[in-house]
């Protein structure tokens, strides 16, 4: 366990300490972290995947489907990507990233007033938030649309077409916005334990994972039920 960390009960699942902590850059993912997952959506990025391992197999739509069901449901928590690989697919976590960013679920998302008047609130308190996804500007700009999010929220959006956030090119990119900051004042807010934790944190900037549904006491950040009670500490 985490020297600094504790356990709480309600909003925080797992607890890095940022008290006392002097952020003055706060950066958000997109994808499963600006609106939730959900049963539609994912079932659109599922259909997405299947169109990529018919593709790469060359197999029908039906055969790549039932190939992935099979082994992703008995994996026994087994990650997409990791299924991807099992099926013999070697960029795997590539092509989940790949459908998180590029399915088509606009159409499925909708605006949450609360979220958004936190978002709002979050700006004023800090001024520098930016956003740092791994969709590319059009698909970006489209998402953010769906969720009534304006574009003048955030001072930058760095996203793919940019660079990779798996590589740590996007953070570094983002870090090197703001000169006179330390890593230490940057906070990044994500869902993915890979690409908005690891990444990032290894660069020094502290992390915060939402929607979280299971802790994971090995990840140096903290860990929330939701969006909302992460932006609710932060004011």
């Amino acid at each position: 366990m985490h020297p600094n960390s504790r356990h709480l009960s309600e909003k925080q699942l797992y607890f890095i300490s940022m008290e006392n902590l002097n952020f003055h850059v706060i950066g958000f993912d997109l994808d499963h972290t600006l609106y939730p997952k959900s049963k539609k959506i994912d079932e659109k990025i599922q259909s997405y995947l299947y169109g990529k391992i018919a593709e790469n197999k060359k197999i029908t739509l039906s055969k790549a489907r039932s190939l992935f069901d099979e082994r992703y449901k008995n994996g026994s928590g087994t990650s997409g990507g990791q299924t991807l690989r099992d099926i013999g697919i070697e960029n795997g976590s590539e092509i989940i990233q790949e459908a998180l960013e590029n399915a088509d679920i606009s159409s499925m998302l909708t605006p949450d007033k609360n979220v958004n008047s936190l978002i709002s609130q979050i700006v004023s308190k800090y001024k520098n938030v930016d956003l740092i996804t791994g969709s590319n500007m059009h698909q970006t700009h489209i998402k953010l649309n769906a969720l009534d999010i304006p574009l003048k929220t955030f001072s930058h959006i760095i996203t793919a077409d940019d660079g990779s956030k798996s590589n740590g090119d996007n953070f570094k990119k983002w870090l090197s916005l703001y000169p006179s900051y330390n890593p230490k004042h940057f906070l990044y807010i994500g869902d993915r334990a890979r690409l908005d934790c690891d990444v990032p944190s290894a660069l020094g900037i502290h992390t915060a994972l939402v929607y979280v549904k299971e802790v994971d006491e090995k990840l140096p950040c903290t860990q929330y039920h939701s969006l909302v009670d992460t932006l609710q500490d932060l004011l």
